[in-house]
């Protein structure tokens, strides 16, 4: 089940003091979806900026770098069964590596054990004891250990952890809704709420997380839940997702103040709920710059848009999927991967009030979006057409007036932007990062009075923007 540490344990044993000593090489990958053999292999390598995209090269490289050393793999939350792609991977692995070298893998899916023949030496985890989930709980809600604390809530406190069922990170989850609470009133609506008395199995593993959602804000949960527009393991960045909060309209304040404040503020109230994780923090500053969030809030957070938001794969059966959803779809991201279509699901012609479309591309492209479809994303807020590769996008993209937020960084074939993105009059963020081939802007890019955010970084642009003042 998810949660129950095994990422956890699996990071003790890499940083152990005596494994650090025994192997030569350590790497540590974290695989989740899609099991992308080349992507898994660069990183071993210690490379992911190869430009070669032809398999057998890549894996010749992988085996070389780790040609006669004692190394440690840790494969982290496996779910693909596919023992083909896990072969690929596996026997240059072997091949080349010298005696003792180990790959240590996580997963919840126990096909996934039988399928890297590792059920001989198969950990399972097991539930954590009442005391061990109190000790997590206590940790949690009192920071400052402060005895008087433990002793007035000490009851409520152990009748929580039984509901925890020896889930560390439902322990984890519910320590941090208790931290603000003081009154014996807030800690027994807690723990007396009717949220506890649901059995199902979603609502079992997603119990502690709905606890902590009910008690944001209106404004933190729009936030949260926007979220599950990444793809699991997409790594966070604080002003990425401020910007795309922005575009949705999700932070209004009724003291008018700045938006970009107030999604600082919504930020770190979801850090402080435990809603984020692997924190990356700006060696100056010491803030968060960069997060994750963990797979059962990921999935938690589906769970709860099931019906407005859509992560799918861009192959023949993502047509089925978005018919599913009909027209209450709002939220859509594309994820192209290896032997997929490199044109949009025929379904998506009929989600007509989208507010979000955002592909994400694990190899370079050539995606096809024509006048057409555009045509049809009146309500479109934000798009993002990350690693897609398009050449030009449509001239008919000047016609999405509600659009706020326009990411077309790492499209390298991206060479001119058409004049009548000018009249996107309420865009607030522009990224062309990495985009080598652009060298110019439109020459009325001074009508985009609302602008406040343009992202240039590693484009080919030989100069700003002509009335940039405006």
């Amino acid at each position: 089940m998810g949660g129950m540490g095994k990422t956890t344990l699996a990071q003790l044993a890499y940083n152990d003091a005596n494994v650090n000593a025994h192997f030569k090489k350590k790497i540590w990958i974290c695989v989740s979806e899609p099991f992308d053999v080349m992507k898994i292999a660069k990183k071993i390598i210690g490379d992911e900026s190869i430009g070669s995209n032809e398999l057998d090269y890549v894996l010749q490289r992988m085996s070389r770098s780790i040609e006669e050393e004692k190394f440690l793999l840790v494969l982290d939350d496996v779910w693909n069964e596919d023992s083909t792609h896990w072969d690929q991977l596996k026997v240059p692995l072997m091949r080349n590596s010298a005696e003792g070298s180990r790959i240590l893998v996580t997963t919840r899916k126990e096909r996934v054990a039988s399928m890297v023949r590792s059920t001989t030496f198969t950990i399972y985890l097991g539930e954590l004891s009442e005391q061990h989930c109190l000790s997590i709980f206590n940790h949690m809600a009192f920071p400052n250990s402060e005895a008087d604390e433990y002793e007035v809530f000490g009851d409520i406190s152990r009748e929580m952890v039984k509901k925890c069922k020896g889930l560390p990170l439902a322990a984890k989850t519910l320590g941090s809704l208790m931290r603000d609470k003081r009154t014996m009133k807030e800690w027994k609506d807690v723990l007396n709420s009717k949220l506890w008395d649901w059995k199902e199995v979603e609502e079992e593993v997603f119990l502690p997380l709905l606890l902590s959602y009910y008690d944001l804000i209106p404004i933190d949960r729009c936030c949260l839940l926007y979220c599950g527009i990444f793809p699991k393991d997409y790594e966070l960045k604080r002003d990425e997702l401020i910007n795309l909060w922005m575009a949705q309209d999700y932070l209004d304040s009724e003291r008018n103040k700045d938006k970009g404040v107030v999604g600082n503020i919504v930020f770190d109230n979801l850090v402080a709920r435990s809603f984020f994780q692997d924190f990356e923090e700006d060696d100056d500053s010491g803030k968060i710059i960069c997060c994750k969030m963990h797979d059962i809030v990921h999935d938690f957070v589906h769970f709860l848009t099931k019906k407005e938001c859509s992560i799918t794969e861009a192959n023949q059966g993502a047509n089925n999927e978005i018919e599913g959803l009909g027209g209450k779809v709002r939220h859509l991201t594309l994820t192209f991967v290896p032997d997929s279509s490199d044109s949009l699901p025929t379904s998506c012609y009929n989600c007509k009030k989208l507010r979000t479309l955002a592909v994400f591309s694990s190899r370079p492209s050539l995606l096809c979006i024509d006048a057409s479809f555009v045509l049809q994303l009146k309500c479109l807020r934000t798009l993002n057409l990350i690693g897609s590769s398009i050449k030009e996008p449509p001239e008919e993209i000047g016609q999405l007036v509600h659009l706020r937020h326009l990411d077309l960084s790492k499209n390298s074939y991206l060479k001119k932007l058409p004049d009548s993105i000018c009249n996107l009059y309420n865009l607030y963020t522009l990224v062309i990062r990495d985009c080598v081939s652009l060298s110019n802007f439109p020459r009325n890019m001074s009508k985009l009075i609302n602008l406040r955010h343009l992202y240039v970084m590693g484009s080919g642009l030989k100069y700003l923007a002509k009335g940039i003042g405006n």
